[in-house]
């Protein structure tokens, strides 16, 4: 939880504000209460605050919170001076160095708004997983716990330029010059018009078997074209979801184009030189993501396309999942797992 204290308020902020998302949640809480009743919950970031409220709500004996001390305090206040004020408590200090409160070696479940830009991106990845091999009892819960990561293809986006060194300092130090040269990536929302391929699941992260490396990969991936276009950049999104223990799963909300807007953008990488994709048209190449801690965003991107053609077989995208986000509880359908194509795990 070392995310600058002026990003976790804007994170805060916006995640209180996304609609979706508050709705996917509160869908969760109200459908599984039972599961909360008398249960000891840990909230890992407590980024809004809303999933420690909701645990309260739902019956849970003790929620502790770690991470965000400002959502902490909107929680706090939220239950001062009645009688559920004693059951929510914030523990401060690093998630490897703290001692939970009363005594307590366990917790029943696990909360977290853990997943970022292109799941990984500010994300508390590693610490749910930390808080999973520590504290959480066998057969436990994390709410949410399953998210799939998608790409697909665009044939442009609005492109910023930044200033750079083009001087090497091993070379010239202390020396500069300037130039201005477009960004190799962004987070932004995209718009499904912008769509020029069909969507291929690149990874997916299941939190009750997940292990820290999983956030460093390289996968390949075939991208058919929707129509003749320049294909551009390509796009990372995710479903964000649980899968109960008889794996099932079921979609809470999505950051895909194709969605409402969420609180986490679309991360776009852009192609310096634009290839051609004809409809039906498959292109092939592999896409990587590694965890770099001396990057700015503690991710380093690489993708390359290896070749492409036309194919007449059947399209590789992933089984569409109806979403609970804007729906009533009884219209949303389980899936299994196993019936998503295309999945490569590193």
């Amino acid at each position: 939880m070392d995310l600058e204290k002026n990003l976790l308020r804007v994170m805060a902020d916006s995640m209180l504000n996304d609609v979706i998302s508050t709705r996917a949640y509160e869908w969760v809480f109200k459908r599984y209460e039972r599961l909360f009743k008398d249960k000891i919950v840990m909230d890992v970031g407590c980024r809004s605050g809303l999933l420690s409220l909701m645990s309260v709500e739902a019956g849970a004996v003790k929620v502790m919170a770690l991470g965000n001390v400002e959502s902490a305090e909107f929680v706090k206040n939220a239950f001062s001076n009645n009688e559920k004020e004693d059951i929510f408590e914030f523990v401060e200090g690093d998630i490897h160095e703290i001692v939970l409160p009363c005594g307590l070696k366990k917790v029943d479940i696990i909360v977290s708004e853990w997943v970022g830009h292109s799941i990984f991106v500010e994300s508390l990845f590693k610490e749910v997983i930390y808080a999973r091999e520590k504290w959480l009892v066998k057969g436990g819960l994390i709410i949410p716990n399953v998210a799939h990561l998608f790409v697909c293809g665009i044939a442009e986006h609005p492109r910023e330029t930044i200033e750079v060194n083009i001087l090497p300092q091993t070379d010239y130090p202390g020396r500069s010059y300037m130039v201005r040269e477009p960004v190799s990536l962004i987070e932004d929302y995209v718009a499904k018009e912008q769509m020029v391929t069909e969507k291929f699941l690149l990874k997916t992260i299941d939190l009750r078997t997940a292990q820290i490396d999983d956030e460093s990969f390289r996968v390949p991936f075939k991208l058919r074209g929707l129509t003749d276009s320049p294909l551009g950049a390509v796009v990372l999104y995710s479903d964000i979801g649980i899968c109960r223990p008889r794996g099932k799963f079921r979609l809470l909300f999505s950051t895909g184009p194709k969605r409402p807007r969420t609180y986490l953008r679309q991360t776009i990488l852009f192609m310096d030189d634009p290839v051609v994709v004809a409809k039906r048209e498959l292109v092939i190449g592999d896409l990587g993501m590694y965890y770099k801690p001396d990057e700015h965003r503690e991710v380093e991107y690489s993708f390359s396309f290896a070749s492409s053609k036309v194919a007449n077989s059947g399209s590789e995208e992933y089984v569409e999942h109806e979403d609970v986000s804007g729906t009533d509880s009884d219209q949303a359908s389980d899936v299994d797992l196993s019936e998503i194509k295309g999945a490569y795990s590193c």
